[in-house]
């Protein structure tokens, strides 16, 4: 539904991917955390794709845990339509041979900030080692020429998700939750096309 949703404006030409974790806020986990019997708090993880210009959500996963972001890149890259997408952005925890292999392969740019310690050996991958030497040259007019901080506004969608409709899950099974978290994606999404609608955009 919320990929319908999605379609309903032109196809995006620049995403940014991220995740963001919805914590399982239940009174009685509240207080085994108070009480001290459980230090750890539990949390869904929600990792999205998202257009840059209108912020409506392409693609959308779910896990059980927060962690692994780096494979979930491709498979989200892979449901959002490539057909104008110029540019894919990712921060450090993305970075990876594949992911920037992959995003190249599909004709796009893949602005995926490495981190101080990626290795510059492309092993192949040509779009990797491309990335690394246009970065490494000058981090900063990198950022620049790429337009890198609109990175960010995936994580302004994920800061309007939490206001609007809650960080915590109310609900107790994975699939239960799993489903809590996806109505508040295509939530998010109805009240993007409105206001898109109503801005003349």
């Amino acid at each position: 539904m919320y990929e319908l949703l999605a379609r309903k404006r032109p196809p995006p030409e620049n995403i940014a991917v991220d995740s963001s974790g919805f914590s399982h806020s239940t009174g009685g986990e509240w207080f085994s955390v108070r009480l001290r019997k459980s230090r750890r708090r539990r949390f869904h993880a929600l990792h999205n794709a998202v257009d840059t210009d209108t912020l409506l959500i392409h693609a959308t996963r779910v896990r059980g845990k927060p962690g692994g972001d780096p494979m979930f890149m491709v498979p989200l890259v892979r449901r959002v339509s490539k057909s104008s997408l110029e540019t894919v952005y990712g921060d450090k925890a993305y970075i990876s041979r594949r992911n920037v292999q992959f995003i190249a392969d599909i004709g796009a740019y893949p602005a995926i900030e490495p981190k101080s310690t990626s290795s510059i050996n492309s092993k192949s991958h040509w779009a990797y080692g491309r990335l690394m030497r246009e970065y490494r040259a000058d981090p900063e007019e990198w950022k620049r020429a790429h337009q890198y901080g609109r990175r960010s506004l995936v994580e302004t969608v994920f800061g309007m998700m939490k206001l609007r409709y809650g960080g915590s899950l109310s609900s107790r099974g994975w699939m239960e939750r799993r489903r809590e978290l996806l109505i508040k994606v295509v939530l998010h999404n109805i009240e993007r096309l409105n206001f898109l609608e109503c801005a003349g955009r």
